[in-house]
């Protein structure tokens, strides 16, 4: 009798838990807007890559590329924790190698390179998002 009680209480709790995990998932990938920045603007000091950069998502529209990097500090008067606020990418840094991967892609459409902004993918590596204007 005990038995047969714990199991519907056990479903409710998968359940309740896969509910869960789905709305944390949505929260964590919804995209909020980035105004966007001239990508030969933005900084790449004290940024350096762990191994070459990968790119995907590219067309005339813009650009993805993906890299792993090893960053020291935030310039002074920027606070770190703007990088997740309503400022996004005001203190990004990105390394040189993709800066002229980003810029090369643009150019050869004719467009200039725009720095979207940066995520993560599930391997924590960096994914910089650009578009071409």
């Amino acid at each position: 009798m005990f038995v047969s009680r714990l199991v519907p209480l056990h479903r409710i709790i998968s359940k309740s838990f896969v509910v869960f995990l789905g709305f944390t998932f949505l929260a964590g990938c919804a995209a909020q807007q980035q105004p966007p920045r001239d990508v030969s603007k933005v900084s790449s000091s004290d940024t350096v890559l762990l191994f070459g950069p990968s790119t995907s998502d590219a067309s005339e529209e813009g650009i993805k590329i993906t890299y792993a990097q090893a960053s020291m500090g935030f310039d002074s008067g920027c606070n770190p924790n703007q990088t997740f606020s309503d400022e996004l990418n005001d203190c990004a840094k990105l390394p040189a190698e993709v800066k002229t991967l980003a810029l090369d892609h643009c150019a050869s459409f004719g467009l200039k390179a725009l720095f979207v902004g940066n995520s993560t993918n599930w391997l924590q590596q960096t994914v910089s998002n650009f578009t071409c204007e």
